[in-house]
């Protein structure tokens, strides 16, 4: 990952160890994605028992998100969101969480594997998954341009942004 002092990449996407979760909320959601993660998932059932808990758990993402949409409009002061998965999973199930207004305080995610990420191209906007890290080169989905992994991961989407590895030296 590029030494960059600003970059929109949680630590914990680019590899680093989560910060501790938080232990102050009255209720919890729990989101497990994948049979790792629903480990996951139970050893924080088991940790939160005496705390009201939603859990969710499911194969992928896209299922799981409008669940955690509904879950998250049913919720109340003192809400705290776990979430656990390959790093793409989490990033767009963060960005569910963040598009419905959970702050970073209030969230806690725990990567249990690399996995695809979603990749959007600037070009024409098609988002790809890849199973790809920050500088990478992939190809586009949409257009067919080879494209840049860069350290940039949008907070609603939770998709990187990618661009056109040559494209200083592209002929317009």
């Amino acid at each position: 990952m590029p030494k960059l002092e600003h970059t929109s990449v949680p630590l914990w996407a680019a590899g680093r160890e989560p910060a501790a979760p938080d232990r102050t909320g009255t209720s919890y959601v729990l989101v497990g994605v994948g049979a790792d993660a629903c480990t996951v998932v139970e050893e924080w059932a088991d940790e939160l028992a005496l705390y009201h808990v939603d859990a969710l758990a499911g194969g992928d993402a896209e299922t799981l998100a409008p669940l955690l949409t509904a879950t998250l409009a049913a919720g109340r002061v003192g809400l705290r969101v776990r979430i656990a998965g390959p790093t793409g999973a989490c990033l767009a199930l963060r960005g569910v969480a963040v598009t419905a207004g959970v702050e970073d305080d209030e969230l806690h995610i725990r990567p249990t594997a690399d996995g695809a990420i979603d990749l959007w191209c600037v070009h024409c906007g098609a988002t790809t998954g890849v199973a790809a890290a920050i500088d990478d080169v992939v190809p586009c989905g949409g257009c067919g341009r080879l494209l840049v992994v860069y350290y940039h991961v949008s907070r609603r989407t939770g998709r990187f942004l990618g661009f056109q590895v040559d494209a200083e030296e592209a002929a317009s």
